[in-house]
C-alpha cells in the first residue's frame, strides 16, 4: 500500500514539474517573439546646409580671335619671315612677294598718267583756243550783220548797188558763227574725254602701287601662326589662305546646351571648368554669351565663357568640363533623395520618434538626384529613416542600428 501511494505521489511530481518547465518555455518564447517584434533602420539627422542643382557639360576651347591672311597681291614668294607657332606682332612682315612684274605694271601706270596728263593739257589748249577764236569771229560777224543791214537799207532806197548787198550779205552768214560755237563744243567733249582717261590712268596707277605695296605681306594683329601655307619659291594667290593668326591670350570654352535647360542659363552665371590637358582645374568664371537661337544641324544651343590665358597654358581645340549652377538654396534642409517615397503623387518620409516610424508628408524644393531640398514638413535634427523606409508603416516599432548625418 505505502509503495502504491509513493508511486503516485513521485508521478504527480513529475507531471507538476513538466507543466512547470512547459510554462517556463511558453513565457521565454513569448518574451523572445515580443522583443524581436521591431523593424531594423538606418537613419540620419536632419541639418541646414546650401544645396545646388548643378549640370556639367563637355566643351571645347576656342582662341579669343582667329584671322586668316590672304594675299592681295599674287606672285612667286621670295621670302618666308617666320615659322608655324612663332609670336607675331601687329604689322609684322609674314612674307614677301616678287616685286618685279608689279614694278614693270607700276612703271606703265605712271607712264599712262604721263600720257593722259599730255592729252588733258592738250585739249585744254585746243578748247581754249576754239574759244579765243570763237569770240574773235564772233565780232566780226556780228559787224558784219550790222554793215549788211546798212546796205540793205542803202540798197531799198538805191543809194547801193546789188553787188554791194550781196558782198555784205557773205561775211553776215550767221553760219558761220554756229560753226564756230560747234568748234567750242567739240573741244569741250575733247577735254572731257581727256580728263576721263587721266582718271582711269590714276586708279590704274593707285591700284598698281598698291599691288607694290601688297607684296609685303603684314600681320594684322598680333597673336601667334597657327598656320602657314606658303614656302619660298612657291606661288602666292589671291584668295588663297596664306596664313592665319590666333589671339590665345584669352580663349572661352564653347558648350552645347538642350532647349529644356537653356532658358535657365543667363549672362553672368557662375560657371567652373576644369581642363585636364592643361592640368587646370576649379577655375571660377562667368556665362559670356547664350545663343538666342538654335543651329540649325543639331538643335543645340551655345553657350561661351571666357578665361583669360596669360601664362599661355591654355591652348585651342583643347577639351573642357564645365559645371553650371542652375539653382541653389542656402540653409536648407537636405535629406537623401532615396530617403523619399512617392505615393499618390504625393512625397513622404519616416521620421524615429521613441522607436516608433511616423509618416510625414514633404515638400521637395531642388532635387539633384543624390540629395533633396524639403521647404515643408521637417525641421533641423529630426532622424528620417533612410534604410528600411519601405518596410515600415506609420506607427511601427522600429530600432535604429546606424545612426549618420543627413549630407
Amino acid at each position: 500500500m505505502k509503495k502504491k501511494h509513493f508511486i503516485l505521489l513521485a508521478a504527480l511530481v513529475m507531471a507538476i514539474s513538466v507543466a512547470l518547465t512547459a510554462c517556463s518555455e511558453q513565457a521565454e518564447e513569448e518574451e523572445v517573439v515580443e522583443e524581436e517584434n521591431y523593424t531594423p533602420v538606418e537613419v540620419c539627422t536632419t541639418e541646414s546646409r546650401d544645396i545646388n542643382y548643378e549640370v556639367s557639360f563637355s566643351g571645347t576651347i576656342l582662341p579669343n580671335e582667329e584671322i586668316f591672311v590672304v594675299p592681295k597681291a599674287a606672285g612667286t614668294v621670295t621670302a618666308v619671315n617666320f615659322e608655324l607657332g612663332d609670336n607675331v606682332n601687329k604689322g609684322d612682315v609674314l612674307f614677301t612677294i616678287e616685286k618685279d612684274d608689279i614694278s614693270n605694271s607700276v612703271a606703265q601706270a605712271k607712264n599712262g598718267v604721263s600720257l593722259a596728263q599730255k592729252g588733258v593739257a592738250q585739249a585744254e589748249n585746243a578748247l581754249e583756243s576754239a574759244k579765243i577764236n570763237y569770240d574773235l569771229n564772233k565780232e566780226k560777224i556780228e559787224s558784219a550783220i550790222l554793215n549788211y543791214e546798212r546796205v540793205e537799207t542803202l540798197y531799198n532806197v538805191g543809194a547801193a548797188s546789188k553787188a554791194e548787198l550781196e558782198q555784205a550779205e557773205i561775211g553776215a552768214n550767221e553760219k558761220n558763227l554756229d560753226a564756230l560755237q560747234s568748234s567750242v563744243t567739240q573741244a569741250e567733249i575733247a577735254l572731257d574725254q581727256s580728263l576721263n582717261q587721266l582718271t582711269q590712268a590714276q586708279l590704274s596707277y593707285e591700284q598698281a602701287s598698291s599691288g607694290l605695296d601688297n607684296t609685303s605681306v603684314k600681320a594684322p594683329m598680333t597673336g601667334i601662326l597657327s598656320a602657314l601655307n606658303v614656302k619660298a619659291g612657291q606661288i602666292a594667290a589671291t584668295g588663297q589662305q596664306a596664313a592665319t593668326i590666333v589671339d590665345v591670350s584669352r580663349v572661352y570654352v564653347e558648350i552645347n546646351v538642350v532647349e529644356n535647360i537653356v532658358n535657365d542659363i543667363k549672362e553672368g552665371d557662375n560657371i567652373q571648368l576644369d581642363i585636364p590637358s592643361a592640368s587646370l582645374s576649379d577655375i571660377t568664371s562667368t556665362v559670356s554669351y547664350v545663343s538666342p537661337s538654335a543651329d540649325p544641324m543639331n538643335k543645340l544651343y551655345t553657350v561661351k565663357s571666357y578665361v583669360d590665358n596669360t601664362n599661355s597654358l591654355i591652348r585651342p581645340g583643347m577639351n573642357a568640363n564645365a559645371t553650371i549652377v542652375l539653382e541653389s538654396s542656402q540653409d536648407a534642409v537636405v535629406i537623401p533623395s532615396n530617403s523619399i517615397i512617392n505615393k499618390d503623387d504625393k512625397q513622404f518620409v519616416y521620421v524615429v520618434e521613441d522607436d516608433i516610424a511616423v509618416e510625414k508628408e514633404i515638400q521637395i524644393g531642388i532635387d539633384t538626384g543624390e540629395y533633396a531640398e524639403i521647404i515643408s514638413g521637417l525641421n533641423f535634427d529630426e532622424s528620417i529613416i533612410t534604410t528600411g523606409q519601405f518596410y515600415v508603416s506609420d506607427g511601427a516599432r522600429v530600432k535604429v542600428v546606424v545612426r549618420g548625418e543627413c549630407s
